[in-house]
């Protein structure tokens, strides 16, 4: 007998996300089933708990949890489905919104017959969408019962379920680095936390691959994946992507080396 699910939690990570928030949340009211967005913050200090409060109603309770990062996300999401009350969690982060495909969905999830469901997102990079390269046509879970997987990965982490997950041909819009500083900033970040993990494993970097990784990087992102159908926008991701392969391949033989 298929159960019938009434609510779903939102799960989101933030931190000093105001003008995301204040851009890309504007749609809470047309989604029927949310009865609460559980935040995890790692400590902002702009408007983010603010403009959090306001995004509340009489249908949606926000709860907000303070907590620092520690360079592993995983961590933070897996703490944040404790505190959700419904067994059904939708994930997004501030700088994300579901299509109105998705919204029509989450309206009717009567019958849900799977454990998570699969989204592909639609990335939208300084201000252009990418129609190929690296992320185009990938699916990500975003929508599961938290009584049947956990997060896994310091840094880009995924769902992980011994489920099996049904693939949505409907869209999440991804609003990522819309400025090239901050698009190099991110890079930085997460490259540090990446090279960690690999160390943590055990891993060790060497000259061969801190030159070839990249550049084989380079050429499956931007040829192999097309990337070079987005114009100038794809050669500034490819190159971004490989620069990212080159620092943790750097920080990695550094960290193994000090």
């Amino acid at each position: 007998m298929i159960k019938k699910h009434r609510h779903f939690s939102i799960l989101l990570l933030t931190h000093n996300e105001e003008k995301n928030l204040l851009k890309y949340w504007t749609w809470l009211d047309k989604a029927k089933r949310i009865n609460e967005i559980v935040v995890v913050d790692d400590n902002s200090d702009d408007k983010t708990i603010e403009i959090l409060k306001k995004l509340g109603s009489k249908k949606i309770k926000v709860k907000v949890f303070k907590r620092g990062l520690n360079n592993n996300f995983s961590n933070q999401r897996n703490f944040g489905i404790t505190k959700t009350t419904n067994n059904w969690v939708l994930w997004l982060d501030a700088d994300e919104k579901p299509s109105t495909d998705l919204i029509r969905f989450l309206n009717h999830i009567d019958n849900l017959q799977y454990k998570s469901y699969a989204f592909k997102r639609n990335d939208i990079f300084i201000g252009h969408e990418l129609k190929h390269g690296e992320n185009a046509h990938q699916h990500f879970v975003r929508f599961f019962n938290k009584k049947y997987g956990r997060f896994t990965g310091l840094v880009h982490e995924i769902w992980q379920t011994p489920k099996e997950i049904e693939l949505k041909k409907i869209h999440i819009h991804h609003y990522p680095h819309q400025s090239l500083r901050g698009f190099i900033k991110k890079i930085n970040f997460y490259s540090d936390i990446r090279a960690q993990e690999l160390f943590d494993q055990n891993q060790k970097s060497n000259l061969f691959q801190i030159i070839f990784y990249p550049f084989g990087k380079f050429i499956n992102d931007y040829f192999f994946k097309l990337g070079f159908l987005d114009g100038t926008p794809g050669i500034i991701m490819a190159l971004g992507m490989s620069f990212h392969s080159f620092l943790v391949r750097s920080k990695l033989w550094h960290l193994s080396h000090h």
